[in-house]
């Protein structure tokens, strides 16, 4: 019969993996996130209810799972690429490869002389009507309609009920509701938007335990990793360059504060620190050197949105990059359109886009603005030939930086303050390598069926 850890959605069973963990779902959650329970009362998850007779028979037993707020893991899943459109995608290329399968299958069983010749034919081409038609959006409708009407999977047979030959009745005959292919995070990511309000994802290894296949006080995340280490360079974390050390400090801990559940998914480094010396000219020098020394990582070489930023990044056109290596420039806000400087011809208001965003200007407006309600200007302090543009420079850094530490203080303690602006700096982090992760994921598909 074999041993499950099984994948919940709150109350509604997602999928399961056979006599071990999934390394990818186990993933998706943390050590601190494992429960080892002997009661089933108050807040557990109800479908972990049928463990009751045997806890009560047996008092050494425990029910053990792992559990994490949706939200969270839908984070996750986007930073790991596996966002709604992705998610698709990589339905649909599973669901093709699967049903060029099944036509294959058709095929060979019509040119067989035997007596099952007919029955197996019929299989394979239901399966092929079926599949033919099945879409990330209909497989989200049906599992919808399978929670809503209580209709319970069957694995060990071909499911007969009211739905029966129908894509619904292919969905409860299969596990995982009949996505075909190993990469689990695709169907758990469509689950997760077709049940958009579920509060908890749960991995119940209990099956697994009280079959000995594991202890209680094993580290499944620890397991996973070790596990998947092989494949290092999709897990690994996404390193942020920039052009100092005050940038990765204030991105550094504003994204603690904002996201401490994706810290382990990124590394702001500070090239600084080790004595190679900040300053654009030097970013851009470290990119060349990643880009030769073939870094496997995912890298962000994230430089300000000013005169000097464009210039450097001039030499880098030159240079072909690896698809890992992503050139970024702070993003444009629609505060610096209209900005005060200060320059030869006196105090103006100006778009301070491309030529003068640093990460100062990024802290939200309750830094920029002073005790007189003016925000501190721009000081333009020369012209770049390359450019052809004038580069300017943010005034007061120090207290910007002071006011800034005062603003993480305040948040660290509850306050609701504005973080907009370097939130906009974060979302341009996360979609840096959205195209290079769907081909990388939909990919899997046409090599798996080439085997």
């Amino acid at each position: 019969m074999g041993s499950y850890a099984q994948c919940w959605l709150d109350d509604l069973f997602v999928g399961s993996s056979k006599n071990d963990i999934d390394t990818e779902i186990i993933s998706l959650f943390r050590p601190q996130d494992k429960v080892i329970t002997a009661s089933l009362t108050g807040n557990l998850p109800s479908h972990l209810k049928h463990y009751r007779e045997a806890l009560d028979e047996d008092p050494e037993l425990k029910v053990i799972y792992y559990e994490a707020p949706v939200d969270v893991v839908r984070d996750r899943l986007n930073i790991l690429g596996y966002d709604l459109d992705t998610a698709k995608e990589a339905f649909r290329t599973w669901i093709s490869e699967e049903h060029k399968r099944a036509q294959e299958m058709a095929e060979e069983w019509n040119g067989k002389d035997s007596d099952s010749r007919d029955l197996m034919k019929g299989h394979y081409d239901k399966e092929c009507e079926i599949l033919s038609k099945l879409s990330p959006e209909s497989w989200i409708e049906n599992l919808k309609v399978i929670q809503a009407s209580g209709l319970e999977t069957n694995y060990y047979g071909r499911y007969e009920g009211p739905h029966e030959d129908t894509a619904i009745g292919y969905m409860l005959s299969n596990d995982w509701y009949g996505y075909p292919g190993y990469d689990l995070f695709v169907p758990l990511r469509l689950a997760i938007e077709a049940f958009e309000n579920s509060r908890k994802l749960i991995y119940d290894l209990t099956d697994l335990v009280w079959s000995e296949y594991f202890d209680y006080d094993e580290d499944f995340v620890e397991y996973g990793l070790d596990i998947s280490a092989s494949e290092y360079s999709s897990k690994s974390k996404t390193i942020v360059l920039t052009e100092g050390k005050t940038d990765a400090w204030i991105l550094s801990e504003s994204f603690n504060l904002l996201y401490p559940h994706l810290k382990n998914y990124f590394s702001f480094l500070d090239f600084e620190s080790t004595g190679y010396g900040g300053g654009v000219g030097n970013l851009a020098n470290v990119v060349k050197a990643f880009a030769g020394a073939g870094i496997v990582n995912n890298v962000i070489a994230l430089f300000d949105n000013d005169t000097a930023a464009v210039s450097a990044c001039k030499g880098l056109e030159k240079i072909s990059l690896p698809p890992n290596i992503a050139i970024r420039h702070l993003p444009e806000l629609e505060l610096l359109k209209s900005y005060p400087t200060i320059g030869p011809s006196g105090s103006v208001d100006l778009d301070v886009n491309g030529m003068a965003a640093s990460i100062e200007l990024y802290l939200g407006e309750d830094v920029l603005r002073m005790d007189d309600n003016s925000l501190v200007s721009i000081q333009w302090t020369g012209y770049d030939k390359s450019a052809k543009q004038y580069q300017g420079e943010v005034l007061e850094k120090s207290l910007l930086q002071d006011r800034f530490k005062d603003k993480l203080s305040r948040a660290q303690n509850g306050e609701q303050l504005d973080w907009r602006d370097l939130d906009a700096v974060f979302q341009l982090l996360f979609n840096s390598f959205v195209e290079k992760n769907r081909k990388t994921i939909c990919k899997r598909a046409s090599e798996y069926y080439a085997r």
